[in-house]
Protein backbone atom coordinates (compact mmCIF):
# COMPACT_ATOMS: atom_id res chain seq x y z
CA UNK A 1 0.00 0.00 0.00
CA UNK A 2 2.80 2.41 0.88
CA UNK A 3 4.59 1.61 -2.41
CA UNK A 4 1.44 2.33 -4.41
CA UNK A 5 0.88 5.61 -2.59
CA UNK A 6 4.52 6.58 -3.09
CA UNK A 7 4.33 5.79 -6.84
CA UNK A 8 1.11 7.79 -7.21
CA UNK A 9 2.67 10.76 -5.43
CA UNK A 10 5.73 10.61 -7.71
CA UNK A 11 3.53 10.47 -10.82
CA UNK A 12 1.48 13.45 -9.66
CA UNK A 13 4.64 15.47 -9.02
CA UNK A 14 6.01 14.58 -12.48
CA UNK A 15 2.74 15.60 -14.15
CA UNK A 16 2.70 18.88 -12.26
CA UNK A 17 6.29 19.58 -13.35
CA UNK A 18 5.43 18.85 -16.99
CA UNK A 19 2.36 21.07 -16.81
CA UNK A 20 4.38 24.00 -15.48
CA UNK A 21 6.84 23.77 -18.39
CA UNK A 22 4.02 23.79 -20.93
CA UNK A 23 2.48 26.88 -19.35
CA UNK A 24 5.77 28.76 -19.71
CA UNK A 25 6.07 27.73 -23.37
CA UNK A 26 2.40 28.57 -24.00
CA UNK A 27 2.78 31.99 -22.38
CA UNK A 28 5.89 32.70 -24.46
CA UNK A 29 3.99 31.75 -27.63
CA UNK A 30 1.01 33.90 -26.59
CA UNK A 31 3.28 36.88 -25.93
CA UNK A 32 4.94 36.43 -29.33
CA UNK A 33 1.53 36.35 -31.03
CA UNK A 34 0.38 39.48 -29.16
CA UNK A 35 3.55 41.23 -30.28
CA UNK A 36 2.89 40.31 -33.93
CA UNK A 37 -0.67 41.61 -33.75
CA UNK A 38 0.20 44.88 -32.02
CA UNK A 39 3.07 45.57 -34.44
CA UNK A 40 0.86 44.80 -37.46
CA UNK A 41 3.64 42.63 -38.91
CA UNK A 42 2.44 39.06 -39.56
CA UNK A 43 1.38 36.52 -42.15
CA UNK A 44 -1.45 33.99 -42.01
CA UNK A 45 -0.73 30.86 -44.06
CA UNK A 46 -4.12 29.49 -45.11
CA UNK A 47 -4.90 25.77 -45.35
CA UNK A 48 -8.65 25.72 -46.02
CA UNK A 49 -11.55 27.93 -47.03
CA UNK A 50 -15.25 27.84 -46.25
CA UNK A 51 -17.37 29.51 -48.93
CA UNK A 52 -20.83 30.71 -47.91
CA UNK A 53 -22.80 28.01 -49.76
CA UNK A 54 -20.23 25.21 -50.14
CA UNK A 55 -18.43 22.73 -47.91
CA UNK A 56 -14.93 23.40 -46.56
CA UNK A 57 -12.28 23.12 -49.27
CA UNK A 58 -8.51 22.68 -49.03
CA UNK A 59 -6.40 25.34 -50.70
CA UNK A 60 -3.06 24.99 -52.42
CA UNK A 61 0.15 25.79 -50.59
CA UNK A 62 1.22 29.43 -50.67
CA UNK A 63 -2.21 30.97 -50.09
CA UNK A 64 -1.77 33.72 -47.50
CA UNK A 65 -2.68 37.09 -46.06
CA UNK A 66 0.23 39.38 -45.20
CA UNK A 67 -0.12 42.38 -42.89
CA UNK A 68 2.94 44.64 -43.07
CA UNK A 69 3.70 48.35 -42.88
CA UNK A 70 0.07 49.48 -42.83
CA UNK A 71 -0.82 47.33 -45.84
CA UNK A 72 -2.66 44.04 -46.27
CA UNK A 73 -1.66 41.82 -49.18
CA UNK A 74 -3.98 38.92 -49.97
CA UNK A 75 -3.24 35.89 -52.10
CA UNK A 76 -6.47 34.07 -51.32
CA UNK A 77 -8.73 32.01 -53.57
CA UNK A 78 -12.36 33.04 -53.76
CA UNK A 79 -15.44 30.92 -54.36
CA UNK A 80 -18.82 32.61 -54.29
CA UNK A 81 -21.17 34.77 -56.24
CA UNK A 82 -21.23 38.50 -56.72
CA UNK A 83 -24.36 40.56 -56.35
CA UNK A 84 -22.94 43.93 -57.30
CA UNK A 85 -19.84 43.24 -59.39
CA UNK A 86 -18.81 45.04 -62.57
CA UNK A 87 -18.83 43.20 -65.88
CA UNK A 88 -15.66 41.99 -67.54
CA UNK A 89 -12.69 40.19 -66.05
CA UNK A 90 -9.94 42.65 -66.95
CA UNK A 91 -9.96 44.53 -63.65
CA UNK A 92 -11.29 41.77 -61.37
CA UNK A 93 -9.10 41.40 -58.30
CA UNK A 94 -11.31 39.50 -55.80
CA UNK A 95 -8.98 38.51 -52.95
CA UNK A 96 -5.66 38.97 -54.77
CA UNK A 97 -4.62 42.52 -53.96
CA UNK A 98 -2.53 44.83 -51.84
CA UNK A 99 -4.22 47.77 -50.14
CA UNK A 100 -3.97 50.07 -47.13
CA UNK A 101 -5.35 48.87 -43.79
CA UNK A 102 -8.24 51.01 -42.62
CA UNK A 103 -9.54 51.11 -39.04
CA UNK A 104 -7.26 48.32 -37.69
CA UNK A 105 -8.28 47.24 -34.16
CA UNK A 106 -7.03 44.47 -31.87
CA UNK A 107 -9.16 43.25 -28.97
CA UNK A 108 -8.65 40.42 -26.49
CA UNK A 109 -12.15 39.10 -25.66
CA UNK A 110 -10.69 36.07 -23.83
CA UNK A 111 -7.19 35.29 -22.53
CA UNK A 112 -6.71 32.57 -25.15
CA UNK A 113 -7.63 34.63 -28.24
CA UNK A 114 -7.43 37.93 -30.02
CA UNK A 115 -9.86 39.52 -32.45
CA UNK A 116 -8.63 41.84 -35.20
CA UNK A 117 -10.95 43.89 -37.37
CA UNK A 118 -10.10 46.10 -40.29
CA UNK A 119 -11.39 46.94 -43.73
CA UNK A 120 -9.87 47.65 -47.11
CA UNK A 121 -10.94 49.16 -50.40
CA UNK A 122 -9.02 47.59 -53.27
CA UNK A 123 -10.77 49.60 -55.97
CA UNK A 124 -12.78 46.53 -56.97
CA UNK A 125 -14.76 46.10 -53.76
CA UNK A 126 -14.77 46.99 -50.03
CA UNK A 127 -13.91 44.17 -47.63
CA UNK A 128 -14.45 43.91 -43.87
CA UNK A 129 -12.01 41.46 -42.26
CA UNK A 130 -12.65 39.74 -38.91
CA UNK A 131 -9.62 37.72 -37.82
CA UNK A 132 -9.69 35.43 -34.76
CA UNK A 133 -6.24 34.43 -33.54
CA UNK A 134 -5.93 31.77 -30.86
CA UNK A 135 -2.82 31.86 -28.70
CA UNK A 136 -1.70 28.49 -30.10
CA UNK A 137 -1.40 30.16 -33.53
CA UNK A 138 -4.58 28.84 -35.16
CA UNK A 139 -6.33 31.60 -37.05
CA UNK A 140 -9.64 32.13 -38.84
CA UNK A 141 -10.22 34.94 -41.30
CA UNK A 142 -13.82 35.95 -42.07
CA UNK A 143 -14.10 38.23 -45.09
CA UNK A 144 -17.29 40.13 -45.76
CA UNK A 145 -17.17 41.82 -49.18
CA UNK A 146 -19.70 44.50 -49.97
CA UNK A 147 -20.69 43.12 -53.37
CA UNK A 148 -19.94 39.39 -53.01
CA UNK A 149 -20.70 36.41 -50.79
CA UNK A 150 -18.82 36.18 -47.49
CA UNK A 151 -16.06 33.58 -47.13
CA UNK A 152 -13.91 32.20 -44.28
CA UNK A 153 -10.37 30.85 -44.20
CA UNK A 154 -8.48 28.79 -41.61
CA UNK A 155 -4.74 28.76 -41.12
CA UNK A 156 -1.81 29.57 -38.83
CA UNK A 157 -0.27 32.92 -37.93
CA UNK A 158 3.50 33.44 -38.32
CA UNK A 159 6.04 36.20 -38.21
CA UNK A 160 7.17 37.76 -41.48
CA UNK A 161 10.42 35.74 -41.33
CA UNK A 162 8.50 32.77 -42.79
CA UNK A 163 8.37 34.62 -46.12
CA UNK A 164 12.17 34.43 -46.58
Amino acid sequence: MKKTLLMLSAMVLMLMACGTGNKVIDEQRAQAIRSLLESRQFVVMVGSMRPLSSPTLSVSQGQKMIVRDGQVTCYLPYVGSGQNVGYGASGYKALNFSSALLDYKVEYPKPDRARITFWVDNGDDNYRFHVEVFMNGKTTIDVDPRGRDAISYSGMIHGLDILN
